[in-house]
């Protein structure tokens, strides 16, 4: 039974009326819309989507400050949340992976470039990883370089959601994550851009599969 304000002038309503119509608002305004039961099958690719999800979004709590800025930047140009741009990047590559090879740590944002060059070098308990800069447009200049890892995984099974990162605004650009058990890592750079007009921007991660003994 939908609810009435002013019923007799019918000004507005709220509700399912005769398991016909239902009244409801979207941002202060006033709409009406079919009368539909919800389904949901829960198909395998469901399955898959939720999990994925579920995933991303534990692993977006444990990202630090230093690798969320081109997030937030890629989300401030889209128009939507950064935790919504992680989710809706990754989601994607990764719903039937059973590794994190497709991952993206960095999105580009504001048509920063991509490294020239990412090397990850792996050692007990940490990785070192040298970022060279590509040969950037006439005006641009780097801020600095990012680099972040975690654990390698099934992302429709495990569990591992801690995300290590560093940064680095000094050339020759090196980072050095510590503290990592032994196992084996996606790890990523970027590099972060002070465009002509000193607007920053970032560039996509480039990254691969290391072992850290």
């Amino acid at each position: 039974m939908a609810k009435t304000t002013a019923p007799l002038l019918s000004m507005e309503a709220s509700g399912q009326i005769g398991s016909t119509l239902v009244a409801s608002k979207w941002k202060g305004r006033a709409y009406m819309r079919r009368y539909t039961i919800p389904a949901n099958p829960n198909t395998a690719g469901q399955q898959l989507t939720r999990n994925t999800f579920k995933w991303l979004n534990n692993v977006w709590k444990f990202m630090p400050g230093s690798a969320i800025g081109a997030w937030q930047l890629f989300a401030d140009t889209s128009r939507i949340t950064d935790r919504n741009a992680f989710l809706k990047i990754n989601n994607g590559p990764l719903r039937t992976a059973t590794d994190l090879s497709d991952m993206i740590l960095s999105p580009s944002a504001r048509s920063g470039l991509i490294a020239e060059d990412v090397t990850p070098t792996p050692s007990a308990g940490q990785i070192s990883v040298a970022l060279t800069p590509p040969v950037l447009p006439t005006g641009w200049t780097v801020t600095a370089a990012f680099a972040a890892c975690i654990k390698d995984q099934d992302p429709q099974t495990e569990a591992f959601y801690e995300v290590t990162a560093g940064t680095d605004a000094t050339s020759a650009y090196a980072v050095v994550l510590t503290g990592l058990d032994a196992a084996d890592y996606l790890v990523g750079g970027w590099f972060q851009y002070a465009r002509p007009d000193g607007t920053p921007a970032y560039g996509q991660s480039l990254q691969e599969i290391v072992t850290v003994t």
